[in-house]
């Protein structure tokens, strides 16, 4: 891979917790210079979910995913359908309404909705309640009748690590792949910025392999990509130009909404990826903003996704969600103009 920390916009002055980073000894798919943008010291774990090169257990972690080379991962199964505009994700709200209420054949429904007991919050975190599975029969419900379901394979922390740990245990890969989803997104495992990319590249790796389980099944998969850093990008790009067969991926932009420099990675990515390959993006959360320019750039390769104009419908109850669903595009396209 070329040397881009002449280059890339996010190189940072090396910090003392960047100094004390040991990733790049640990796998040679992690590049000297990422580093360069830790933060956060690597040595004493203690925030959650946090991997580091300085935990006693990245030895087995790496073992868990056979290593970080993304290239290990390939995947065959191919969407076929023309992707919408605008992807209507469902909330646990609506699950009873009628079906005609919402104005498109594919709809979304996120992996902590389908849940058969909610994640409740105590002290300020969130926790899985004992004996949580996923609902079997979620698409028997009447808001799904007649419709291509897509699961988002996203929610809190705790549960996404929760299901991936437990993730042979309960049979997790074939629950989903019996519920009969039109297709299924990576697992959203965090990455951020200024964190260990030891954690970066593992939580990659991750996410690859959850579609990789799945793809094996016959489930049509859409990887959920996220990078913080141009070296990350250019692997995604070589394992995208590898794996002609993923025609579409997703993008999460649900939490960088609070950052500005997290929302400026998700540009930064989607807009390289565009660049670089064939594929279409399905941005999943914010859609303002520069990220709506690069639909007008990109025409036919950006789609988004959100609950929030149903929400907005089930909630205020003075709008139909076809009319919330109007009013986001509309927003789209201000924001495209400005």
């Amino acid at each position: 891979m070329p040397d881009l920390s002449k280059t890339q916009e996010d190189s940072r002055q090396i910090s003392l917790f960047s100094e004390m980073c040991r990733s790049a000894n640990l796998s040679s798919h992690i590049h000297s210079d990422e580093a360069r943008s830790v933060t956060f010291p690597c040595s004493g774990r203690g925030r959650l979910n946090i991997v580091t090169c300085q935990d006693d257990g990245n030895i087995d972690d790496m073992a868990d995913v056979n290593g970080l080379d993304m290239s290990g991962i390939n995947l065959q199964i191919s969407m076929t359908s023309v992707l919408p505009d605008f992807i209507p994700i469902i909330p646990r709200g609506m699950f009873g309404r009628n079906s005609y209420e919402i104005p498109s054949e594919i709809v979304g429904v996120m992996l902590n909705d389908i849940l058969t007991k909610r994640m409740s919050a105590r002290h300020g975190y969130y926790r899985l309640p004992d004996n949580t599975t996923i609902d079997t029969d979620i698409l028997r419900r009447p808001v799904f009748q007649g419709k291509k379901v897509i699961l988002f394979s996203v929610g809190q922390d705790i549960l996404i690590e929760t299901l991936w740990w437990e993730r042979h245990k309960m049979n997790l890969f074939r629950i989903i792949t019996d519920i009969g989803f039109f297709a299924v997104t990576g697992m959203n495992f965090s990455l951020i910025s200024g964190e260990c990319p030891f954690g970066h590249a593992l939580n990659i790796k991750k996410t690859l392999c959850y579609c990789k389980e799945l793809d094996q099944l016959g489930v049509g998969t859409i990887p959920h990509v996220y990078a913080v850093n141009q070296y990350q990008r250019e692997r995604w790009k070589i394992w995208l130009l590898a794996n002609p067969s993923v025609k579409v991926i997703t993008i999460n932009s649900q939490l960088q909404k609070r950052q500005k420099r997290g929302m400026g990675d998700v540009f930064d990515t989607a807009n390289f990826l565009l660049e670089n390959t064939a594929v279409e993006i399905i941005i999943h959360g914010r859609a303002k903003g520069a990220l709506a320019g690069l639909k007008k750039q990109y025409p036919g390769r950006i789609h988004f996704a959100a609950s929030g104009p149903l929400k907005n419908a089930l909630i205020r109850k003075d709008k139909t969600v076809t009319e919330y669903i109007n009013i986001f595009l509309n927003d789209l396209t201000i924001s495209t103009l400005s």
